[in-house]
């Protein structure tokens, strides 16, 4: 434990600059908070985690050997958030017998830090296997769904998208990318690693990812597993899709801290995914302060703490549980109201994830420090 202190600690020191990760789900009632004088404030975020080794010994070749579907840093700034669900049933099982994923989704998706990053044209989506392209879309708006409503879609919960032909009857199809990003035309052939576009949020999504979903024959496949393989088994199949590269890059995700942040007001999840509460400028006489975090994958026995500190070190709010059932996302805040100004310095808050048994990380630990002068 205090080896893994000194890590976090000292990548607190050395990372710089603001961002607060982002992301959605079901809204949360905020409160109203009195206007006041933004002042300087500098937000500093980091992370770190223990995993087992991964043991890809003994895996068959792939029959469509996949490579990065995106350009990002694995585990820094990219990860998948949700799963092929593998419950035929109206249950959900991704392809660990987790929680990650959602009844029915039949791909991954792959989740982005920084909502501000759709402004930037940061992340090129890239083709995962040579192929020929055999329909495009390129001008559905990129807007959240929980604002921009169901209807709207008209069927298109894809949104702006890519689908290409592998031949031997294997498709991919990538949605969700940005309107006006889309590079490539059908009839187009494409190489592995080619750019199709750029990660945005159009269609049925409600965070900047990419979803990206493969078939065989018709039938969808869980890149993870691949085919022929018992889909009631917890973990990689014998011959799944992805390079040895990508398994490795993409370890699974869970328990994920998703985001988490300081925040002067209650804060909700329709805010987090625009961005809202990164680089807070927060004064002196905030009403309120609020440490905040959103979690992903945790499993029944997963034990969760947080703890938020003022700048003299003094504890302002702290909670911890032991998670009671698999759960795909849990958002949860704490904070205290103001009696005075808050005191000039810095605030801590420290979120960390232990799972005493099963598969992903067995401990993961998010800081966030806030400066308030």
């Amino acid at each position: 434990m205090g080896r893994l202190i000194a890590i976090y600690i000292a990548l607190v020191l050395i990372l710089g600059g603001g961002f607060i990760w982002l992301l959605a789900a079901l809204l949360y009632p905020g409160e109203a908070s009195r206007p006041t004088e933004a002042m300087a404030s500098e937000t500093v975020l980091s992370q770190v985690s223990e995993q087992a080794p991964l043991d890809l010994g003994g895996l068959e070749p792939s029959p469509l050997p996949l490579s990065m579907p995106l350009s990002c840093d694995p585990g820094v700034d990219c990860w998948p958030l949700k799963y092929v669900d593998l419950d035929p049933s109206k249950g959900r099982r991704d392809y660990q017998c987790g929680a990650m994923t959602v009844d029915g989704h039949k791909g991954v998706d792959f989740a982005i830090s920084d909502p501000r990053r759709l402004n930037r044209n940061e992340v090129p989506v890239l083709a995962a296997a040579t192929g020929k392209v055999v329909g495009i879309r390129d001008e559905m708006p990129d807007v959240n769904i929980r604002i921009a409503g169901k209807a709207s879609l008209k069927g298109r919960d894809c949104g702006n998208g890519v689908r290409i032909d592998h031949g031997g009857g294997w498709v991919s199809q990538y949605c969700h990318l940005k309107r006006g990003s889309v590079a490539v035309k059908a009839g187009d052939t494409v190489v592995s690693g080619d750019r199709l576009g750029l990660v945005g949020l159009s269609g049925s999504t409600e965070f900047l990812h990419l979803h990206v979903q493969f078939e065989n024959n018709g039938k969808v496949v869980d890149p993870f597993v691949g085919l022929g393989a018992d889909e009631s088994a917890c973990g990689l199949g014998k011959a799944p899709l992805w390079k040895e590269s990508v398994l490795r890059s993409f370890r699974y995700s869970a328990p994920l801290i998703q985001a988490s942040g300081i925040a002067a007001e209650a804060p909700d999840t329709l805010g987090v995914s625009e961005g809202k509460y990164a680089d807070p400028k927060i004064s002196p006489d905030a009403p309120l302060l609020v440490l905040w975090t959103d979690l992903y994958g945790l499993r029944k026995g997963d034990r969760v703490s947080m703890r938020f500190t003022g700048a003299d070190g003094a504890v302002l709010a702290e909670t911890d549980w032991v998670q009671a059932k698999h759960q795909l996302r849990t958002f949860k805040y704490i904070g205290k109201k103001a009696r005075q100004d808050w005191p000039k310095g810095n605030y801590r808050g420290v979120i960390q994830v232990e799972r005493p048994t099963g598969p992903g990380k067995n401990h993961a630990v998010q800081t966030v420090d806030l400066r308030i002068d």
